[in-house]
């Protein structure tokens, strides 16, 4: 569904627009591309610590697993979760939606669409570029590491700001969404109309041009990849 994100903000833009504080700030760095099939980093606010930042790694793990993420990564995927397919009864997500949501900080995703028979790459972000929130569930690892998936529905017909062969799209909150899905002492059952129903935020996006992508190597094998 979705493997790469970007993360363009700066620190202190990340913390002033959530009124949170790095907890390492030193390890962050804004990247415009952050492709998922690699194991990757991204700054996250957790239920349990609604006042900083962490660093999870994207692809949601067992909390148990001992073996390391590519390992695992290479049996299952683990970066999306289809909030309308998914199995409560999995061990994987035990627990997780009532007790491990978070929000994971991005300010854009890819998507693609079919323009005169052939697919395109699209970078969907907001008008001004400002990073927003994705809902997900992580879990934390025996040695102390948070990984995470993040929560994706079906898209609406009006949502025309965000162009996809996909009927697809990352769960995305707004200030006072982010609030509700953090707040544990609410059940997943009772946030579930909140998902359906959460305000949309405004996007524009961006088509990359066959002159641009030809002569940028990383946005050309974005395009070459099999996941667009």
């Amino acid at each position: 569904m979705f493997y790469k994100l970007s993360n363009t903000a700066t620190r202190k833009t990340i913390e002033k627009e959530f009124n949170v504080a790095f907890e390492f700030s030193q390890l962050y760095k804004p990247s415009s591309v952050i492709n998922g099939l690699e194991e990757s980093t991204l700054p996250i606010i957790t239920a349990d610590d609604t006042t900083k930042v962490q660093f999870g790694i994207w692809g949601l793990l067992p909390q148990e697993l001992e073996d390391n993420w590519k390992v695992y990564q290479n049996f299952t995927n683990t970066l999306n979760i289809n909030i309308e397919q998914l199995d409560v009864e999995n061990s994987l997500y035990e627990n997780a939606l009532d007790e491990r949501r978070c929000i994971v900080i991005i300010t854009g995703f890819f998507t693609s669409k079919i323009n005169d028979g052939k697919m395109y790459p699209y970078h969907v972000h907001l008008k001004d570029h400002k990073p927003f929130a994705v809902a997900g569930i992580y879990n934390q690892l025996e040695d102390g590491f948070l990984t995470f998936s993040i929560l994706i529905n079906k898209t609406t017909n009006n949502r025309v700001d965000i162009p996809s062969i996909l009927s697809y799209k990352p769960v995305i909150f707004d200030a006072n969404d982010q609030g509700h899905w953090l707040n544990t002492s609410l059940e997943y059952n009772n946030l579930k109309d909140l998902i359906a129903s959460h305000k949309s935020l405004e996007y524009t996006s961006d088509r990359f041009s066959k002159e641009f992508y030809d002569n940028d190597i990383v946005f050309k094998n974005m395009l070459d990849s099999d996941f667009f």
